[in-house]
């Protein structure tokens, strides 16, 4: 059976270093589920403008997810985050501060 999660995750990953950006994710393992956590990219702005220079990615493939991971990002590198973005097969939206792309404007970030 083919991993479209992981499939859709190595598109992304392309279409971002084609466009330039350095990639970088994080993870961390808990026993705990709460602290437990994985964002699939973290791309940073060429210049630092302000403290907030790094924005997390979370590649969804399908119509139905969560974003556990990405919330629990934010509010523990709160200071350090600028715009979250989801990339989901639905249409662009804004909502509670995440910016959430189709996966073909991928390579605007």
């Amino acid at each position: 059976e083919v991993n479209k999660g992981m499939l859709v995750e190595n598109i992304v990953a392309q279409m971002l270093k084609a466009s330039g950006k350095e990639l970088f994710y994080y993870s961390t393992y808990s026993e705990n589920a709460v602290d437990r956590m994985e964002i699939d990219f973290l791309i940073r702005k060429p210049q630092v403008t302000s403290r907030h220079n790094i924005s997390p990615i979370e590649v969804k493939s399908s119509s139905r997810y969560t974003l556990t991971s990405l919330l629990k990002y934010i509010k523990k590198f709160e200071t350090y985050t600028a715009t979250p973005y989801v990339l989901h097969s639905a249409d662009l939206k804004v909502e509670d501060g995440i910016v959430y792309l189709p996966l073909y404007m991928t390579p605007l970030l």
